[in-house]
């Protein structure tokens, strides 16, 4: 997914940084190298892209894990992994690049899951980590808006090329969809795109979901 956003940024005219842990497939991308649970990983790439940008407008931010266990199972490392990776990754990362934009404004996307939203058996620390999230963003809506900084949160629900574990999965989704499909890699990469521009430009502390209605219905998956 992240691939396809920096693409899509690219393809807008951005000058884009990849921060993750392995290289875009396009060699001309700026990439850095980070760890999102840990903080000095965190900080020396931040710096470093807004050296090599000369600033920071936009924040997409996509990392995160999913890892499927009954309740009964889940494990407090599980747990706690999770919350790390997906909940306290997203915050040093907006933390750093927010102390950033605080002089000159900014967008933030956080890209989370339906999941943070309501219950599907077997997620139950994916489902919290991406809630968590959802609750921090509309915060920092709350705070960062006098600084001209927007945030916002988009919620994809089964997406080609996303976290499904295995076909039966899939095939639970594309059943309680109302849409009766999947969402495409470009369509969550272009969403997260128009929420970081202009037409966007008085949306705050939303959660957005593309999902093809399966939020509007009562789900039932496994």
């Amino acid at each position: 997914m992240g691939q396809a956003i920096v693409s899509n940024l690219v393809a807008r005219g951005d000058h884009v940084v990849c921060m993750d842990q392995r290289r875009p497939k396009d060699g001309t991308i700026d990439f850095v190298d980070i760890d999102v649970t840990d903080t000095g990983s965190v900080a020396r790439a931040v710096d470093w892209a807004v050296k090599r940008l000369d600033g920071i407008d936009v924040l997409i931010h996509a990392a995160g894990i999913m890892k499927t266990a009954p309740f009964c199972e889940l494990d407090e490392p599980a747990m706690a992994q999770h919350l790390d990776v997906n909940l306290m990754g997203a915050f040093r990362v907006a933390q750093r690049c927010v102390k950033h934009m605080l002089s000159r404004g900014g967008r933030i996307v956080f890209i989370t899951s339906i999941h943070g939203q309501f219950g599907v058996p077997g997620r139950s620390a994916y489902a919290a980590s991406k809630g968590a999230i959802a609750s921090l963003a509309r915060v920092m809506a709350a705070e960062l808006a006098s600084q001209n900084i927007r945030v916002n949160v988009l919620a994809p629900g089964a997406i080609d090329g996303g976290m499904m574990p295995d076909p039966s999965s899939r095939q639970g989704w594309l059943d309680a969809t109302p849409s009766h499909r999947v969402a495409h890699l470009e369509e969550v990469a272009e969403m997260a795109a128009v929420l970081t521009s202009n037409s966007a430009s008085f949306i705050n502390g939303q959660v957005v979901a593309i999902d093809g209605g399966v939020s509007a219905v009562k789900v039932s998956t496994s």
